[in-house]
């Protein structure tokens, strides 16, 4: 079960901060650039620091995202799993398109609690490897 740490409100959405992730949710019919990602990452590292974590991304609405910011995330060295939460076929499957561009633990999840078992693992995962 996970215990939220800090929640924050953003123009486009929110963020919930947990011990290992951060669980984002965007506001609907959102176009999320890049400006969008610059305030969820952000968010993000000044949460977490120099610890690693991973992010989900929680597609309760219809929104569109750029895959391309995928390759800007892929540099975050403490960011170490990211994954979508999707309903809906259409929703999983713009989501293995966005996964081709990111070069670390990806996953594609229909419910969020599996989608926290696997980031968890993931991010731990992580933390015993280095």
């Amino acid at each position: 079960m996970r215990l939220t740490r800090k929640l924050i409100q953003l123009k486009a959405g929110i963020i919930e901060f947990t011990d290992f992730y951060a669980l984002g949710i965007v506001n609907p019919d959102i176009n999320f650039d890049e400006n969008d990602r610059k305030a969820f990452l952000n968010a993000c590292l000044d949460y977490f620091n120099d610890q690693p974590f991973g992010y989900i991304s929680v597609r309760n609405h219809s929104y569109s995202i750029n895959p391309l910011i995928y390759l800007e995330l892929n540099k975050i060295d403490n960011l170490r799993a990211f994954a979508i939460v999707s309903r809906t076929s259409i929703g999983r499957g713009n989501a293995k398109i966005e996964g081709q561009f990111f070069n670390k633990p990806f996953g594609i999840f229909e419910t969020k609690r599996d989608a926290e078992e696997w980031i968890n693992a993931e991010v731990k995962k992580s933390i015993d490897t280095n």
